[in-house]
């Protein structure tokens, strides 16, 4: 993805997406491209200040959990919410016109490439940005507490 589309995203879309979100409870931009939308909340590793990051979720299996990909749209880097996650588990998350405190869990090995493949047969966006890509593009669960 070019990087004046990735400013502007990050710039214009996304704060204007979780401020349209909040105030409608999730009725206005609670799905995008067929998938669920969340805002996730997390305490930011170095500030210790509460961030929110508007993430498409996906959820496959009878646990309830739901599940979010770091793909940081294919780039080189993680997104700031996965470092805060990996840092601090505990998470609040906005979803479906709720919030509710849960535990976020990087998931490792197999598990993390079922679920990955699962991700991209729901979306096949999430192949590009593995093909461009060095790192591994985490999964993460997200369990309500």
């Amino acid at each position: 993805m070019p990087t004046w589309k990735l400013l502007l995203i990050a710039w214009f879309f996304v704060p204007v997406h979780r401020l349209l979100f909040r105030l409608s409870g999730g009725r206005l931009l609670g799905r995008l491209e067929g998938t669920g939308v969340l805002i996730l909340m997390t305490r930011g590793r170095r500030s210790g200040k509460t961030r929110s990051s508007p993430l498409l979720y996906f959820r496959f299996e009878q646990s309830g959990d739901l599940i979010v990909v770091a793909s940081n749209y294919g780039r080189d880097r993680h997104p700031a919410w996965y470092l805060n996650v990996a840092t601090d588990p505990r998470v609040s998350v906005e979803a479906n016109g709720e919030r509710f405190a849960a535990n976020a869990r990087v998931t490792l090995g197999e598990e993390r490439t079922a679920l990955y493949e699962k991700v991209v047969a729901a979306n096949p966006r999430f192949a590009t940005y593995y093909a461009a890509t060095q790192r591994e593009i985490p999964v993460v669960t997200l369990r309500r507490i």
